[in-house]
């Protein structure tokens, strides 16, 4: 696989310039140098098209592929041609500003970089003592031009092995990020998706089940009193009606993800009202609604699930609990909303409930807005579902500033509404 970040793929033109750069002006220089004979000139040429046509055929696999076999096969045909060029022309020794970088793409481990370029050189080296001979003029241009840039081409080179190893690792970090982010954008999905999915189930069961179960149960009375009584069969027929109406609304209500119809230009206050009127309508168990503290303002999320647990504590009433009165207390007090639903039925043990949407429903959707939920019940007791939620920020904030404001004004927590 080609690395992201592969300086010798990458700018592979690069390469392609540089060997230009180097042998085009060397062989003009070749061929006009008349102090070489004619056959030797071209012959040199020649060995410098093998040169430059070698370079064009190995070196682009050799520079692509990790395996350095074709970087070793590249440089051992330069090693048998470069001294022969050298031979001939000892200007060709320029041929190394293109050799040694190509070097260090194509071969990645030093014990075989070090040989192959010690080869080059002392080929250099060589061509220039046995064109001029063993002197001290000689040991010191091959100091000069041989030993000096070789060690400059080593300490190059191994900053620029650096640096391809590092790039080489961002890369592959880079690479594993984006999997992971992308994993992570999976199971954020998968995890919205469930959310959602329970999100639904729960006002599904809060909403249409609970009136789908009034339906049934008032259909019923309604086919037991028909035969009997026609009138009290046609208040039980208009009590569906209005019932069946309410689910529609409470449907396209869920659909389009807007607040319950209950608290729809309403505060959470009135709707409990309606909610304790509907109750009593279908089971005629008296419901009474206490308010402790200021009213709520426009419908937020924790009134609407302080009305989803009044609506589900008040099903379980109805279906379970055989009761006769039904308290429901909301209390506005140290930044919470405290929902209160108490029963005189004939309790049961909190410890066997498991599984359903019922209870569950409401802790889940109490510890989800960073609240608690709280079920005390015995059997022959009765019950008390207890829900405590922080006020929405907002909400707080705009209670703080009236009372700022007007600190007289601010209600007493331990006074009742007295409309209720």
């Amino acid at each position: 696989m080609r690395g992201t970040v592969d300086f010798g793929y990458r700018y592979r033109a690069g390469w392609h310039v540089l060997v230009g750069a180097v042998a085009v002006p060397l062989g003009v220089a070749i061929a006009v140098d008349v102090t070489v004979a004619i056959g030797q000139r071209l012959l040199a040429l020649c060995t410098l098209a093998v040169i430059v046509a070698w370079y064009a055929v190995v070196a682009p696999q050799a520079m692509e592929n990790r395996d350095e076999c074709w970087g070793v096969v590249y440089f051992a045909a330069l090693a048998v041609a470069f001294p022969l060029l050298l031979a001939i022309a000892p200007m060709s020794g320029v041929l190394l500003f293109a050799l040694c970088p190509q070097l260090f793409v194509m071969i990645s481990r030093w014990r075989v970089r070090l040989p192959l370029l010690l080869i080059l050189y002392a080929e250099l080296a060589w061509a220039m003592v046995a064109r001029v001979g063993v002197s001290r003029y000689t040991l010191a241009m091959v100091g000069v031009t041989v030993l000096i840039p070789m060690t400059v081409t080593i300490l190059v080179g191994a900053y620029l092995t650096g640096i391809r190893e590092q790039n080489r690792k961002r890369a592959a970090l880079i690479e594993e990020l984006t999997r992971t982010r992308a994993a992570l954008e999976r199971a954020g999905h998968e995890a919205g998706v469930h959310a959602e999915r329970e999100r639904l189930a729960a006002e599904i069961h809060d909403t249409l089940a609970q009136g789908f179960t009034s339906i049934l149960m008032l259909a019923q009375t309604a086919r037991t009193t028909l035969l009997r009584d026609t009138t009290a069969a046609d208040n039980q027929l208009d009590i569906l009606e209005k019932t069946a109406r309410e689910n529609l609304a409470e449907a396209r209500s869920l659909i389009a993800a807007l607040a319950p119809v209950d608290l729809t230009g309403r505060s959470l206050a009135d709707a409990l009202d309606r909610l304790a009127a509907r109750h009593i309508r279908d089971t005629g168990t008296h419901v009474e609604v206490l308010i402790v503290g200021e009213r709520s303002g426009a419908p937020t999320g924790t009134d609407v699930a302080l009305l989803r647990t009044a609506q589900e504590a008040l099903a379980n009433v109805g279906k379970h609990a055989d009761a006769t009165t039904v308290r429901i207390e909301l209390r506005h007090e140290n930044g919470l909303m405290i929902l209160t639903v108490t029963d005189d039925g004939r309790g049961f043990d909190p410890a066997t409930v498991r599984g359903g949407y019922g209870l569950p429903g409401i802790r889940t959707r109490a510890a989800t807005l960073g609240g608690s939920c709280t079920v005390r019940s015995a059997p022959g007791q009765g019950s008390t579902v207890r829900v405590d939620l922080p006020m929405a920020m907002a909400e707080q904030a705009a209670r703080s500033l009236r009372a700022a404001r007007n600190p007289s004004a601010t209600p007493d927590p331990e006074q009742a509404d007295p409309a209720r």
